[in-house]
């Protein structure tokens, strides 16, 4: 018998698994409209083909405790690989009268070449070693042989056998190239659904997997605040919403001004969806970490299946449930979950950075997920932080997951994109929309430069725009209120994500007064209400963004808040979103004045913004040339890249030695042992090198690429004195 995999493992038959693989590709490719069925039963059937090669064959014999050593000895003989000689098998087992487009061939079989790393649009010419050259002689005698075995299955009758056998040992050269079709956004999210899709059911393959069914109940009645000053009018915006909300429509764009509790529409609309017909997943996008938080907390309010909830984010991936343990101190090994990397979950709260990736990443860990969007419903908050050169390209992908893999998708936002002006709107009445901006007017204020703004002793957010700006406000205020030091914070990614989770926690306690000094860490989705922000100038969208942070419960009769300029420097925002919002601040005196600017702001931001059309074209180009690699890494540079800051581990010095153990016990450091500590995580605004601080971190742990402070020089690199955490090395000279 040939194997698929160690001959200890439960599941090892070669030919079993092939034909498993086979059927459960065809069946998630057959709740599509992609018409990839029989290419998705044909990647499946042939995609570890080329583990006939007598490397795997010899390696799977030894029991897995052996297996690292023995590779070593036969990788002197063999090629350890298997994927090309499936792919190249594929090239010669598939013709016209079991596939029909040449098309769809190519694409079969480069995504079987890719299935243990990444779609190519063009296969290379394989480097022949002497092992190569013998893994492909031989293994031509085990297809003989399987050819043999095979005969008795109707799965493997249709293909054509004797061209493979006659041909199989000729050079590797593919001579397939998806760039030389006419291709279009559905053909790109069609071939990396087929991609995703034979993902799912090889790595699905060794559990038995079903497809969840969305049949969460959620009641939504302890999210109502009776004692809300603005609950009349959330309870007005939440019916009119639902009665107003097309249901049948694929894309659907809901205006929702900041503070008027979208949350519980969110909720009352998927209850909906759920009694209209089966969907199989509910997915929550948000683009920071404290929206998703502020759902999941109220989420928790209005369910009972708390392990049908995922929480996927680069602090923790698994259930609610498993979340509290985690964040009690209860860690876990976090081993790789099949339901949990596929998103194969009733409910899914994660980012909007994990939707961007999941869509454009050529990395197969990223793909794996992309299958499951279909028959879901997608919310995505706050869309108008989605960078605008990427909506073209996002709508057209949006319409395509719609007619091909049954998508809902509601698009959120309290300022919305002109690009988003042609969808389908959720037509809220203007008069209400009206009288809740003129209930909860704000005062705005253009006050030019300050060094340290006024203080009157109620609940005051200073925010900047960089970690620089906001350190060197916060020693400013120190000085200035020196008598306040108690009740003034300093929140940026510079401080411990656990100190941040515990000063918002704190600033919750309505009767405190207090100064926080922030960048826009706090920009959204944190509930705290203050009386007065000061916030530098920045693109309109922004300064909405914060105004929700203001006077959130009508509370305060003299809020306001004041925009101040320091400086022309525009970074980190785009340079003509921040002088045409600056012209537009300069002018406005409130909250009401603001929103009606939006619209007019947003035509102006897409009809000058030359860059953005240039990278729209370049990222349509490589789209149509089916250039994964070139599409992922455009997206990357222009929108997910991160800075130079390095994450620092900052643990409390009774857990030092105990930390160290478990990140040097670890035989690699990936993103499970990541999230294990990721509590204790800071930025630094530089890299040890250029800050001239690498002699203090634990040499160990540098080899293994992990920053943490020797125990000894905790104190110095991360400052609990002065709250600065690691943002005290942008105060040193």
């Amino acid at each position: 018998m040939f194997l698929s995999h160690p001959n200890e493992e439960k599941k090892h038959s070669l030919v079993n698994h092939l034909i498993e693989v086979a059927q459960k590709t065809k069946e998630i490719l057959s709740q599509t409209n992609f018409n990839l069925d029989t290419a998705g039963f044909y990647c499946g059937l042939l995609h570890d083909i080329g583990k006939l090669n007598p490397f795997y064959q010899k390696i799977f014999q030894f029991p897995k405790n052996k297996i690292n050593e023995m590779t070593e000895i036969i990788s002197l003989q063999y090629a350890h690989m298997h994927s090309p000689f499936s792919a190249w098998a594929t090239s010669k087992l598939l013709d016209k009268q079991i596939v029909s487009e040449y098309k769809i061939q190519d694409m079969i079989i480069c995504v079987i070449y890719g299935h243990h790393s990444k779609i190519l649009s063009s296969l290379p010419e394989q480097r022949t070693s002497q092992q190569f050259r013998a893994s492909q002689n031989d293994m031509l005698a085990n297809l003989k042989k399987f050819h043999e075995i095979v005969n008795e299955y109707n799965e493997f009758s249709n293909l054509n056998w004797q061209k493979c056998l006659e041909r199989f040992n000729e050079p590797i050269k593919f001579n397939i190239d998806l760039n030389d079709h006419t291709n279009t956004v559905k053909d790109f999210l069609g071939t990396t659904v087929l991609y995703s899709a034979l993902l799912q059911a090889d790595r699905g393959s060794f559990g038995n997997w079903v497809y969840p069914i969305f049949d969460i109940d959620i009641n939504t009645s302890k999210l109502v605040n009776s004692d809300s000053n603005l609950g009349s009018f959330r309870d007005e915006f939440q019916k009119n919403a639902i009665q107003n909300h097309d249901f049948k429509a694929g894309i659907s764009v809901l205006h929702a001004p900041t503070g008027i509790g979208k949350t519980k529409v969110f909720l009352d609309m998927i209850s909906q969806y759920k009694e209209k017909g089966k969907m199989e997943r509910v997915f929550y996008f948000s683009p920071l970490l404290a929206l998703t938080e502020d759902f999941e907390n109220k989420l928790l309010q209005t369910v009972k299946e708390e392990e049908d909830i995922l929480i996927y984010n680069h602090l923790f991936a698994g259930s609610i449930s498993e979340k509290k343990q985690h964040e009690n101190g209860t860690y876990g090994e976090y081993p790789w979950l099949f339901d949990v990397e596929s998103f194969n979950k009733k409910f899914i709260i994660t980012t909007t950075q994990r939707f961007l990736i999941t869509l454009y990443s050529n990395n197969q860990s990223d793909k794996l997920k992309l299958a499951s969007f279909k028959n879901s419903l997608l919310i995505i908050d706050e869309v108008q932080t989605i960078p605008k050169f990427l909506l073209r390209n996002l709508i057209e992908l949006l319409s395509e997951l719609v007619k091909n893999m049954n998508t809902k998708v509601i698009l959120v936002s309290a300022t919305i994109p002109h690009e988003l002006e042609s969808l389908n709107k959720n037509r809220i009445s203007d008069d209400l929309l009206n009288s809740y901006l003129n209930f909860t007017k704000k005062n705005i204020s253009f006050i030019g430069k300050v060094d340290v703004p006024s203080y009157d002793e109620k609940r005051t957010l200073i925010m900047t725009n960089t970690r620089r700006k906001a350190a060197t406000m916060f020693e400013n205020v120190k000085q200035k209120y020196d008598q306040y030091n108690e009740n003034l914070f300093y929140i940026t990614s510079g401080i411990r994500k656990i100190d941040r989770i515990r000063l918002l926690e704190q600033l919750k306690n309505k009767e405190q007064n207090f100064i926080v000094v922030s960048t826009q860490v706090v920009e959204a989705g944190v509930d705290i209400s203050f009386s007065k922000i000061f916030r530098e100038c920045a693109p309109l969208d922004s300064i909405v963004q914060v105004m929700g942070r203001l006077n959130r419960e009508n509370e305060y009769k003299d809020a306001s808040l004041s925009i101040f300029q320091n400086d022309s420097d525009w970074k980190p925002y785009s340079e003509l979103e921040y002088n045409e919002s600056l012209k537009i601040l300069k002018q406005i005196k409130n909250s009401i004045e603001l929103y009606e600017k939006l619209k007019d702001y947003y035509l102006t931001i897409s009809v000058k913004n030359q860059k953005n059309k240039e990278l729209a074209d370049k990222l349509s180009f490589r789209m149509a040339k089916m250039d994964f690699d070139g599409v992922w890494e455009f997206v990357y540079s222009n929108s997910l890249a991160e800075d130079e800051k390095d994450t620092v581990i900052i643990p409390d010095k009774n857990q030092w030695n105990q930390i160290k153990n478990d990140l040097t016990r670890s035989e690699k450091f990936n993103k499970n042992t990541f999230r294990k500590f990721v509590r204790y995580t800071a930025s630094l605004p530089k890299s040890p090198q250029k800050l001239g601080i690498l002699e203090y971190f634990d040499k160990d742990l540098l080899s293994r690429n992990i920053l943490m402070p020797k125990l000894e020089y905790l104190d110095e690199v991360y400052d609990s004195k002065n709250n600065l955490g690691l943002d005290v090395w942008l105060t040193k000279k």
